[in-house]
């Protein structure tokens, strides 16, 4: 499949199969994700979307009955390979969650935590916690109360809190599976900002059931039906002129 988008690629997919059991969930992917740039996974629930995001980081090296063929590149790194440190690939590949889950601690916490079994010097996290705030925009909200239960946190601040603690260990990419799904529209708006924002160090994937929040926050989008990759390319161009009729339906609202 021949796409237009010409930058650095920040994870290259290759020939990309994975297996729950005997159940083929993700079927021959090949996807160059570019660097600092907003990718959005859409589809119908159940397309693959989120099973594809995972594989990134290996998270479902933690699901049994997993089997896994073809190769996932992040930078020089070969995901897959058996000398690979699926810690530091996970520091190097952040994720963010449907649902906010920050830890029972208080907010301050929450992002030190992180930081201290990373081995940050522990004469810096104080700013470091302070600036992964400021760049969730977050820090305004909360500075008088860091140490106060994160769970008394609105939704919206959860899940900003939960992107400050992902971006306080300095990761290259930021995965985000449907971040705003669980979220009321000002909330939702602030997060779509804050992506915004996040692309200018980061590379971000987004999963996302939102059709125009793929429209408002992406450069580059890759509709999946079924386990396939049915196309991939800038958003405008699968938004406004499809070349596939899967893609064209989906986007018209026919299914899904």
């Amino acid at each position: 499949m021949e796409t237009l988008i010409t930058t650095k690629t920040a994870i290259q997919i290759s020939d990309l199969n994975l297996f729950f059991d005997t159940k083929q969930a993700l079927k021959n992917i090949n996807l160059e994700i570019p660097e600092k740039k907003v990718t959005a996974l859409i589809g119908p629930s159940g397309c693959g979307k989120s099973t594809l995001l995972r594989t990134l980081n290996r998270m479902h090296d933690l699901t049994p009955d997993v089997r896994i063929t073809g190769k996932v590149m992040v930078g020089t790194t070969d995901i897959f390979d058996h000398h690979t440190n699926v810690h530091l690939l996970r520091k190097k590949v952040g994720m963010v969650f449907q649902k906010p889950n920050p830890f029972p601690k208080s907010i301050y916490e929450n992002i030190e935590y992180g930081l201290k079994i990373n081995g940050f010097p522990k004469h810096k996290i104080k700013d470091i916690v302070e600036e992964s705030l400021r760049k969730s925009y977050l820090f305004d909200e909360v500075k008088d109360k860091l140490n106060e239960p994160a769970n008394r946190l609105s939704g919206g601040q959860q899940q900003r809190l939960c992107i400050a603690r992902t971006i306080a260990i300095n990761p290259e990419i930021i995965l985000m599976d449907e971040p705003c799904s669980a979220l009321d529209p000002i909330s939702t708006a602030k997060i779509e900002e804050l992506i915004l924002e996040l692309k200018k160090d980061y590379t971000v994937v987004i999963v996302t059931h939102n059709m125009q929040q793929a429209l408002r926050v992406s450069e580059n989008t890759a509709f999946m039906y079924l386990g396939e990759l049915i196309e991939y390319d800038e958003t405008s161009v699968i938004f406004q002129n499809p070349a596939q009729e899967l893609t064209k339906n989906y986007i018209g609202g026919h299914f899904g």
